[in-house]
């Protein structure tokens, strides 16, 4: 637990996961209102050691005043709806993820039309869907939440973030933004150890197709880096002080993703997304499977945008093929 000399006293809660990612951070602001960021999943040693952790502090769980969350994935909002019926705390979301939290959703359901263009024989199609996450979504009350998004301010009595709506690993990601230490609460838009995931998502605008993960995110990279940010608090890890070499390493990965990509196509030689996956990340299992097709889609729609790759179906199946080069002359 670690307090931060921001323009808004911060701490950071580490709490447990059942995931392979590790622990997840959790945020207190310890200025009325009491506002608790990403409470973290719903299992029980997360509750007792988000529950010690503030005590500690000397606060109580009945005494958070709002719940912000920056993203409705189960490791970050799991524990919202626990804390809303402990304090009455309102719980502040972007309403691109309010589906994800308000019941019925179901994860692959969403995404199975995406899915099925992918060309996944049938043995690891089904493995893959039936693959269920080891928590059930997260469920929050309608009229606990409070629609956020780009440009609001979350005030306090000492000072105020500015909320920044950050797409790419998730449709309704925000971040908060202290103007005044140019640090950011990043969410899982910036993490210290690995680069986010841009997920297979629909677009909430347009359900029939594909959210533009990856080109929103290398846009977000692009106006972070004309924020000149000092630091960073991510959703895992510790905190970030070197947020512009950060940034420029985040880049060159996709850059590299782009390039692998393109050298496993050629104008005369067409491969679907699985195909392109078992080259590029052999011997994936479980839902890294879903992560190595979402990587592989996002920069291939990307691709595809620049007219570097040419997509065309073939049956219910997408084929891609690295558009020819034009002479010169």
């Amino acid at each position: 637990m670690k307090g931060a000399k921001l323009l808004l006293p911060v701490y950071r809660l580490e709490l447990p996961t059942p995931y392979s990612v590790g622990t997840v951070n959790s945020y207190l602001i310890y200025t009325p209102p009491f506002t608790l960021i990403d409470p973290g999943p719903d299992i029980p040693l997360a509750r007792k050691t988000l529950n010690e952790k503030l005590l500690n502090l000397g606060l109580s769980l009945s005494q958070i005043n709002r719940v912000f969350i920056t993203h409705a994935h189960t490791d970050h909002c799991g524990l919202a709806q626990w804390v809303h019926e402990l304090s009455g705390a309102k719980i502040y979301l972007h309403p691109y993820e309010w589906r994800k939290v308000t019941g019925g959703y179901d994860f692959f359901q969403e995404r199975l039309p995406f899915l099925l263009e992918m060309g996944m024989p049938d043995e690891v199609f089904l493995r893959l869907v039936n693959n269920k996450d080891i928590l059930p979504p997260p469920y929050i009350t309608k009229d606990s939440l409070v629609e956020v998004t780009e440009g609001e301010d979350l005030s306090f009595n000492a000072g105020a973030f500015k909320i920044h709506h950050f797409p790419g690993h998730a449709p309704g990601h925000l971040c908060l933004y202290d103007p005044e230490e140019k640090s950011l609460l990043s969410g899982d838009f910036l993490l210290p150890h690995i680069t986010p995931n841009p997920l297979l998502e629909p677009d909430p605008e347009n359900k029939t197709r594909r959210s533009p993960s990856l080109r929103q995110y290398i846009e977000g990279l692009t106006r972070l880096e004309k924020m000149n940010l000092k630091k960073a608090w991510p959703g895992h890890g510790k905190v970030i002080e070197n947020v512009p070499e950060l940034l420029r390493s985040f880049q060159e990965h996709h850059l590299n993703r782009f390039k692998a990509i393109l050298e496993v196509l050629s104008p005369d030689k067409k491969l679907n997304v699985y195909q392109m996956c078992q080259l590029i990340y052999p011997g994936l299992q479980g839902f890294e499977v879903f992560l190595g097709l979402s990587e592989i889609q996002a920069h291939l729609d990307v691709l595809v945008e620049k007219k570097q790759v040419i997509a065309r179906p073939q049956g219910t199946v997408f084929f891609y093929r690295k558009a020819q080069e034009k002479m010169a002359g």
